[in-house]
């Protein structure tokens, strides 16, 4: 049975045009629920928002280090970036001290494609260890193997209870129930339970993140809320976000796929729990009306939440 519920909705001259339903949940580090809305044991693939998760596999084994990658070039790995001058040339530089072509690359539409930093760090990975960078996409390729037990080991579910996919960028990508993405967000943002050359690189990509939205895409979180939550949206409604210091994090999934509700429920969800002040609230809504616009720019409705 369909346990997900409604989140918001979209209205125009008073009138609901559109229903995002969906589930959402926050869970500790462990595993146990600590709020949910609708149904957390809700399958969902995690898209773009497994980048930081996947990330782990290539810092945790010196990629940084062996490559003397910057915090900008960590946080391209994790983006799903605007594919702009700046960010091109990060991938760019990642790819050349990894000595690696750039016709390598197979992200989707090429370097410029959003998901190209993630590549360029699979990439990395792939001639760090030694193994063929053709084809490195391929869910039998040895990376992709390791990057899938350590999403499985960060989320807290067997890796054969995960079901692999094509992402849009035409790399594997995973689904599983909300609750374990949330789980590997929880870990992520508070790493201090894992073992260290693992919570170091939790650590790095963190701060990356936070330090270098304009290469992650999305907002920066720390302009809205300081230092202190973690996140990053993926495709099709999917958002997650972990809490720094509280050993917790949140994933969501709108079922229709719109990404119209997602950072506004999050954020109100975190702020129900008390993981963001209601003066950190309105500052995210001041940036982020609860408006519906159209092409042009005009006022034409409104974006409820109704949970």
């Amino acid at each position: 049975m369909d346990q997900n519920v409604c989140i918001a909705h979209a209205i125009r001259a008073g009138m609901v045009d559109n229903i995002h339903r969906g589930s959402m949940v926050i869970t500790d580090t462990k595993g146990d629920v600590l709020a949910a809305v609708g149904d957390p044991m809700k399958r969902a693939f995690i898209r773009s928002a497994g980048k930081p998760l996947q990330a782990i596999a290539f810092i945790e084994r010196d990629g940084a280090e062996t490559y003397g990658l910057t915090p900008p070039e960590i946080a391209i790995i994790c983006a799903s970036h605007s594919g702009g001058p700046e960010q091109v040339e990060t991938v760019r530089s990642i790819l050349k001290k990894a000595e690696v072509p750039e016709n390598a690359l197979q992200s989707g539409s090429g370097i410029k494609d959003n998901c190209s930093g993630k590549h360029s760090g699979m990439l990395a990975l792939a001639k760090m260890l030694g193994h063929p960078l053709e084809n490195y996409r391929a869910p039998d390729h040895p990376i992709q193997q390791i990057i899938r037990e350590t999403v499985s080991e960060m989320c807290g579910l067997a890796a054969d209870e995960i079901t692999v996919a094509v992402d849009g960028c035409g790399a594997p990508i995973f689904g599983m129930p909300l609750k374990n993405m949330a789980v590997g967000y929880a870990r992520l943002a508070n790493p201090s339970d894992l073992p260290w050359p693992r919570a170091e690189a939790c650590v790095k990509i963190t701060a990356s993140m936070l330090a270098h939205p304009e290469m992650v895409g999305g907002p920066d979180w720390s302009a809205l809320a300081g230092d202190k939550i973690v996140a990053k949206s993926g495709a099709s409604g999917c958002y997650c976000a972990g809490v720094l210091g509280k050993k917790a994090g949140f994933a969501m999934k709108i079922d229709d796929g719109s990404a119209a509700a997602s950072l506004p429920a999050c954020f109100e969800m975190l702020k129900r729990q008390g993981y963001v002040t209601e003066e950190e609230h309105q500052r995210f809504l001041e940036k982020y009306p609860m408006t519906v616009r159209n092409r042009a720019g005009e006022l034409v409705g409104e974006l409820k939440l109704v949970f």
